[in-house]
């Protein structure tokens, strides 16, 4: 007997705004083992510095369409809008060179500021859009209808997605898992309103990983099979029901204070920006931490895109590869795209970048210091070192993330990162 599926109607506990226990807490004053790890780092004595926490559960922190798609390293929504309220008043434009899933965005929207979003991957492009684009709900509920009214199974024969030729699928996926994708991703593929199938896409998107046989729990692509579905329409009705609340919520004015570009931005950036902004943000892929077109390749090939094509548009990071002299070419791309981010800013400007140092077998590899050092010696360098943030990760964070590290050889363990300040001069 056939499963007759619906869309339940939404209710307001599945949105989930900012309130009291969402903040930045800020510390002028750093502890003893800050003060060590700010030495090793050879940060101590640069410039003011101090102690970010952004403080919140994983639920609180999701409000709004923040936990549209688990994005592994995603910026800190109290982060972005503190820097967006410190730094820029009402109605100014704030640029994000690396969005990653939109965070930023959807801050500056929350406080009636204008964004420019870049990346060069196409899935966060993808996030971005729809994360910060008003659609009603009644429409968002009738599309996702309509794929469950018309959705059944399609084999190989019937339907493909060439780009999942570019992953061992069938190593990824169970059959029945396939099958199930494809019957769902037919359908998306028939919606005519552009805004809706981008909607759609993203659903699909967050549904890939959670049925498939890889790990949920880190950004790496690791076997778990106990995890996998078979069914993936279940899942993809909970993950769009969950999207629809935030989306719909957003203000109506949001489609005209975003957009979404695609800069490589080891190239130079069109003139017509330069001087456009008070405020850039840059959170780049840490050296030896993430690639992104590696850990949402499964995603991206669902989508219809290339991830080895986008990987050499991407910051050479290494990721894996746990070799300390390739440090050199990272901090080499990040200058250039240090250097091109700079022109976008007015004078006295912000750049604010959040990076990460790293530990590969027990050596500590000074990747912000050296960037720091570059710019500083840089004849091209048009900024200067304002302030360095520490940011200490809140307890469930640190300890999840200490759970994680390979203790044999120390490969790419990541330290407390940092939010580093430069005004332009």
């Amino acid at each position: 007997m056939e499963k007759q599926l619906s869309l339940f109607e939404l209710s307001e506990e599945n949105i989930q705004y900012p309130n009291k226990s969402v903040y930045l807490h800020i510390r002028k004053e750093l502890r003893e083992n800050e003060v060590k790890l700010l030495e090793s780092a050879e940060l101590l004595n640069l410039c003011p510095i101090e102690a970010w926490t952004a403080v919140g559960t994983n639920k609180d922190l999701s409000y709004l369409t923040h936990g549209a798609f688990r994005y592994f390293g995603k910026f800190p929504p109290p982060i972005a809008s503190y820097l967006i309220q410190e730094y820029t008043l009402k109605d100014d434009l704030v640029w994000d060179l690396m969005c990653g899933s939109g965070t930023t965005g959807v801050e500056a929207i929350l406080l009636n500021r204008f964004c420019n979003l870049n990346d060069v991957n196409p899935l966060s492009r993808l996030i971005s859009r729809v994360k910060t684009r008003y659609i009603d709900k009644e429409v968002l509920e009738n599309a996702m209808q309509r794929i469950i009214n018309n959705y059944k199974p399609l084999t190989k024969e019937q339907y493909w997605v060439e780009t999942l030729e570019n992953i061992n699928y069938e190593h990824w996926f169970l059959p029945e898992t396939i099958n199930s994708l494809l019957g769902i991703k037919y359908l998306i593929d028939q919606e005519e309103n552009e805004n809706v199938k981008e909607f759609l896409l993203l659903v699909l998107a967050s549904t890939v990983r959670r049925v498939s046989k890889a790990t949920t729990q880190q950004g790496r692509l690791f076997l778990d099979i106990k995890t996998a579905c078979e069914d993936a329409v279940p899942i993809f009705i909970k993950k769009g029901k969950n999207i629809i609340g935030g989306i719909s919520s957003l203000p109506k004015d949001s489609n005209d204070r975003v957009n979404v570009f695609g800069f490589n931005l080891k190239n130079d950036l069109p003139t017509e920006f330069y001087g456009s902004t008070k405020l850039v943000i840059l959170h780049p892929p840490y050296f030896n931490s993430y690639k992104y077109s590696s850990i949402n390749s499964l995603e991206m090939s669902w989508l219809g895109y290339n991830h080895a094509e986008i990987r050499k548009e991407e910051v050479r990071e290494f990721f894996k590869v746990g070799k300390a002299e390739k440090v050199q070419f990272y901090v080499e791309d990040m200058i250039t795209v240090i250097r091109n981010a700079s022109k976008l800013l007015k004078k006295n400007g912000i750049l604010a970048l959040m990076i990460g140092d790293t530990v590969i077998k027990r050596e500590h590899i000074k990747v912000t210091q050296q960037i720091i050092d570059r710019l500083k010696h840089d004849s091209d360098n048009i900024l200067s070192l304002e302030k360095i943030a520490l940011r200490v990760p809140k307890y469930t964070e640190a300890s999840w993330v200490a759970s994680q590290r390979r203790k044999s050889n120390d490969i790419g363990i990541n330290l407390y990162d940092y939010v580093i300040l430069f005004r332009r001069k």
